[in-house]
């Protein structure tokens, strides 16, 4: 009775094992693993010949059974290592180099123990015990079967490693599932070395039946908890390697998820994360902060400082209420690159380039809006500055020095009049300056303070020192609001400052 039991374990490990393998190539578009698939072949071809090894009386049928069987042994192992790099999100390692390196040493192995007859390398003997029936291969191993040996113990100690060490980095949320795989994984192992130990009263390979076992647990596995399936598996390639920052909540804002990009953006270890009050670990970035405690469905932008640098943020967050639980995603794509270019597209298209104020179209832009908005009673001024005899200056010294002195006055403009008053770039050394609400008394004072300054101002041009002087001319008056008059006005101020000797202030008053 028992031999029959024996065989029928080992033929059931081989039938469910072959369904597996039809069920996993039909489905090979949802199962994400390759290595899974190679593994249940490997147990297939393993349990069915040693089935076969078992009730066969012929010592040369048995000895071609077992290396048939041996192409299913040594496969196990390698297709181990592949199933268990595929699970932990390290399929990147997966090459061709590591296929010839993983399969290598099984080719020549079943090479070995196919023509072991010829050089008694695997087994130093193979002789035959009968137990109840059945046919026990007696085996004295030889080097070749020691080596063999090392192999299968090195490939499921990377395997379970693998899913070890996954399992402890693995957060709250997935922790339970990865244990069960974790667990599962020693089970094939147990097998081997309680076949290795030789504790049974009869010598018979056992580690077919684990494998069974394991291939149960793991059909279990494909039909109720859906652990291979590619959707599962995607959240690892996916959910860590998305260019987004992702952080995923419960009802009580704690913190039960993020992905690789979130915590290398808010340098924050989710390990560390996990379980904390989103509050507590983002407290920094009160943009994101609002949006979590309205408690609402929304898209947002917001512009966040990290470390010094500045980033910008199109922000999604999305409620999750079904069965499961209740909580929110947050899902953050970093929107820096795109917003600093147009940035700089729109900085580039109302500035001018070489001076840093105002090109003339976005001047009178800006200029008519303000005097618009400008009430009757406000005192609304108009200064436009030239630089006395710059073409003299491109002639002398050339256009490149003309350049540095256009730079070296505006920012003398710049820092004077801050963000207050509006400065425009009219043409080539001509500029316009908007004094909103300053009558002329301001105007002619801030005029002043401006061409003393440039008066003072010294530029050295190989080894020599470069003097330049300015001339104003102002617009004043609470009721003209037409910019064309007021630029016409302001300019005949000036040449009457020009034609006066330069280097001075002059001002024509609008009717009050």
């Amino acid at each position: 009775m028992f031999n029959y039991i024996i065989f029928l374990a080992m033929f059931l490990t081989a039938f469910v094992s072959a369904q597996l393998c039809i069920f996993l190539f039909y489905k090979k578009r949802r199962i994400h693993l390759n290595g899974l698939l190679g593994v249940i072949l490997s147990v297939f071809i393993y349990s069915l010949f040693y089935s076969f090894e078992l009730i066969c009386p012929n010592l040369t049928f048995m000895k071609l059974f077992t290396g048939i069987e041996y192409i299913g042994i040594a496969s196990i192992p390698a297709f181990w290592v592949i199933m268990a790099l595929e699970y932990t999100n390290k399929s990147r390692y997966i090459t061709k180099k590591l296929y010839m390196l993983l399969f290598s040493l099984p080719t020549i192995l079943v090479a070995l123990n196919i023509t072991n007859d010829y050089h008694h390398l695997f087994y130093k003997s193979y002789t035959v015990d009968i137990a109840d029936n059945l046919y026990i291969a007696n085996l004295k191993p030889g080097i070749v079967y020691v080596i063999c040996v090392i192999f299968v113990n090195v490939c499921f100690i990377v395997g379970n490693s693998l899913y070890l060490i996954f399992y402890r980095k693995e957060n709250s949320l997935y922790k339970k599932r990865s244990f069960k795989i974790m667990l599962t994984s020693f089970i094939p192992w147990i097998g081997y070395w309680i076949y290795m130990s030789r504790i049974t009263s009869i010598r018979i390979d056992i580690v077919p039946i684990f494998m069974g076992v394991f291939c149960l647990i793991y059909t279990y596995a494909l039909f109720k908890s859906n652990i291979f399936e590619t959707a599962t598996i995607a959240r690892h390639v996916i959910f860590d390697n998305i260019s987004e920052a992702i952080l995923v909540l419960d009802q009580e804002n704690k913190i039960i998820d993020m992905n690789n990009i979130a915590e290398k953006i808010f340098n924050i270890k989710s390990k560390m994360s996990i379980g904390q009050d989103v509050y507590t670990e983002f407290k920094e970035y009160q943009e994101i902060i609002k949006y979590i405690y309205e408690e609402k469905e929304t898209s947002f932008n917001c512009e966040i400082k990290i470390k010094n640098k500045l980033y910008y943020f199109k922000g999604k967050l999305t409620l999750i209420n079904n069965n499961r639980g209740k909580g929110k995603v947050i899902v953050l794509s970093d929107n820096t690159e795109q917003v600093l270019m147009i940035k700089k597209l729109e900085y580039y298209g109302i500035t001018d380039v070489l001076t840093g104020v105002y090109n003339r179209k976005y001047f009178y832009k800006i200029a008519k809006e303000k005097i618009e908005a400008c009430s009757d009673k406000k005192h609304m001024s108009l200064l436009m500055m030239d630089i006395d005899k710059f073409k003299n200056i491109n002639d002398t010294y050339g256009h490149p020095t003309g350049d540095v002195v256009l730079k070296k006055v505006m920012n003398i403009c710049k820092e004077l009049l801050g963000k207050k008053y509006y400065i425009g770039r009219y043409g080539g050394e001509e500029f316009l300056i908007l004094l909103d609400n300053a009558n002329s008394e301001k105007a002619l004072e801030i005029g002043e303070t401006i061409r003393r300054r440039i008066e003072n101002l010294e530029i050295l041009h190989d080894n020599k020192c470069i003097k330049i002087t300015s001339s104003f001319g102002i617009f004043t008056s609470v009721r003209e609001r037409d910019l064309e008059n007021m630029i016409k006005f302001a300019d005949k101020a000036l040449y009457e400052a020009k034609s006066l000797g330069r280097n001075r202030v002059s001002i024509k008053m609008g009717n009050s």
